[in-house]
């Protein structure tokens, strides 16, 4: 150590106040004094402030305050085994994350720009992206302030178990957060996935939940009460296997009816996936009555107000919801086949067995089969 870093102890010629001993050093070149009353008070400051130099350099000068304050930090971290240099560099991570983190707000605004730029390439239902936005508007006015790198799966899904919520409803919001938090992954504004382990909300009636679905007597008298026009959608719903958002963008140029293969694109897909569909023999029958050989199969209607007009027709009052998709399954199970259900209906096995499996008979299932006009 260089002699002029050293703290050293001067007698005043003049006292400064009642202080006549002066303690005087250039630890870091600029010059630091303290003045003390008795020449005892001043060597004693003098060793201990050169002994501070000795043990962390002459960059670290502690003031009295600091090193008290210090004194405590030291004694709250014991209990976890952790020092003052680990606590510093854990709060300096955590600095450094807040300052290159966006807000939960802004990324609310990126997520409702990809979904919009997704329905314009058809990438996906204007459904599926009013549920986001329903979601985000609910993440936002919780959330909107805090960096989404601070926040972690466990404190959201905290905010969604406080929320009046049913559970289905808590899993589907939390599904969507999930989703916007996937996409900030593959942005690279986080730094891991935070829902990585974090579960779903438990429903305890979710298994013992059965799927609604029509009769053959109900959806006879639903197809005879249908406008003309919307008949291929109504059947196409409970005998093809499609989702209503495919048959939405189906066209008529797309239904073979000749070979009873539909040819729907990957870009009309759920799965962006090229799908080749099997028309059984009383679809066709239904298809033919107003086959075209292009144009959208879906009529310029509110296909919800629609549905309820016919089904308040042929008396079917309340609609059971997904009705139709849950009766294409359930009867395809029952007289097809899983196998052949999953690949028309692009669901997996294991999902039809553990929703579809026994819900109809065969001989019932025959009967919904050949239904006809």
């Amino acid at each position: 150590m260089r002699r002029s870093a050293l703290f050293q102890v001067f007698k005043l010629s003049k006292p400064n106040g009642r202080k006549w001993w002066k303690v005087e050093g250039r630890p870091t070149g600029k010059r630091v004094k303290h003045y003390f009353v008795t020449e005892k008070e001043a060597k004693q400051a003098a060793a201990d402030l050169n002994a501070q130099v000795a043990a962390f350099g002459t960059q670290t000068m502690l003031t009295d305050e600091e090193r008290i304050a210090a004194a405590a930090c030291i004694k709250i971290l014991e209990p976890y085994g952790k020092n003052l240099y680990d606590a510093v560099h854990f709060y300096r991570d955590h600095l450094d994350r807040l300052a290159s983190s966006i807000t939960a707000r802004e990324l609310c605004e990126r997520v409702k720009s990809e979904f919009q730029r997704r329905i314009a390439a058809g990438e996906i239902s204007k459904r599926h992206a009013e549920s986001m936005r329903e979601t985000l508007k609910k993440f936002a006015a919780r959330f909107g302030a805090s960096h989404i790198k601070l926040l972690s799966g466990a404190e959201i899904k905290a905010w969604l178990a406080s929320e009046p919520l049913a559970v289905k409803t808590r899993n589907r919001h939390l599904a969507y957060v999930r989703n916007a938090f996937s996409l900030a992954e593959e942005w690279n504004l986080i730094d891991a996935d935070p829902f990585k382990k974090v579960n779903g909300f438990n429903d305890p009636h979710a298994k013992a939940r059965q799927v609604a679905i029509l009769t053959q007597e109900q959806l006879a008298a639903l197809l005879r009460a249908a406008a003309p026009d919307f008949i291929p959608y109504l059947a196409l719903s409970a005998f093809s296997g499609l989702r209503r958002e495919e048959i939405a963008r189906l066209d008529w140029s797309e239904i073979k009816l000749d070979r009873s293969l539909i040819d729907l694109p990957y870009t009309k897909s759920k799965n962006r996936r090229r799908k080749l569909i099997e028309i059984p023999a009383n679809l066709r029958s239904w298809l033919l009555l107003c086959a075209v050989d292009a144009g959208a199969v879906k009529p310029r209607v509110n296909v919800q107000r629609a549905l309820q007009t016919s089904a308040k027709a042929a008396g079917i009052v309340p609609w059971p919801q997904n009705g139709l998709r849950h009766s294409f399954c359930s009867y395809a199970v029952a007289l097809k086949g899983f196998e052949w259900t999953a690949a028309q209906a692009n669901h997996s096995v294991a999902m039809l067995r553990k929703h579809y499996w026994e819900m109809v008979d065969r001989e019932t299932a025959e009967r919904y089969w050949a239904i006809r006009p």
